[in-house]
């Protein structure tokens, strides 16, 4: 039985011209993982990514917290995030009259209306109503099976696998094991934290679920600024 650490990217810069860049909050995630898991002796013989440069950038701070040293890299394209900012672009030209379309365009900071219409979006993308959608739901479900049936195979030879996704890759991967349904899928992507710890058991032929959305590196009132979604 193997062990498989499936970790949300640190945060990435929100509204900023380039998201796939951590922001110094995401920088500060990384390095308080990267300390739990040394100070808890949370070694891994592996370790894979998606592609994105927050996914490679998170694993860098981690390394230089002393996580993962000894470990090369993997990186699979089914770990990669859908392509959101394409996906609401595609809703808000189809559907310009709707409420949270227009509350965006009135406050584009408005991270409440933001997820609540991300929300939306991601129902019409299961449902094949998003025509301007860069992959099908279909597909994505099917990359992140492609990703599942890799780290099955790592785990025949890992104890403990270190996994950087994104939430929506994550959310997805879960559904999978759990056999949810879209929507139940999106209410797992939204409550995802940045560099929050979902922990599975992979054996030869299954998987369980073992612990969502642990936080444990970012307890305490002290902390709690650096809880995000973003």
């Amino acid at each position: 039985m193997s062990e498989l650490y499936l970790v949300r990217h640190a945060q990435a810069s929100f509204a900023a011209a380039c998201y796939d860049d951590l922001s110094q909050i995401g920088m500060a995630q990384s390095r308080l993982l990267g300390q739990y898991f040394v100070a808890e002796d949370i070694a891994f013989d592996s370790i894979v990514s998606g592609e994105m440069q927050r996914h490679r950038q998170t694993i860098d701070v981690l390394r230089e917290s002393g996580v993962g040293n000894a470990c090369s890299g993997v990186t699979h394209a089914g770990l990669n995030e859908y392509d959101f900012r394409t996906m609401m672009q595609s809703f808000c030209e189809a559907w310009p009259d709707h409420d949270l379309v227009r509350a965006i365009e009135t406050n584009q900071e408005d991270r409440k209306a933001y997820f609540r219409l991300l929300r939306c979006v991601l129902m019409a993308w299961s449902e094949n109503q998003l025509a301007g959608a860069p992959e099908s739901w279909s597909s994505f479900q099917k990359r992140v099976t492609d990703a599942r049936a890799t780290l099955q195979g790592i785990a025949k030879q890992s104890k403990r696998i270190l996994v950087v996704s994104s939430g929506g890759a994550i959310s997805m991967f879960l559904g999978s094991v759990l056999n949810l349904s879209p929507n139940h899928v999106f209410d797992l992507n939204l409550q995802i934290m940045n560099t929050s710890v979902t922990r599975l058991f992979l054996g030869p032929a299954t998987i369980s679920l073992a612990e969502f959305n642990a936080v444990p590196h970012l307890v305490g009132r002290e902390q709690a600024p650096l809880r995000t979604h973003s």
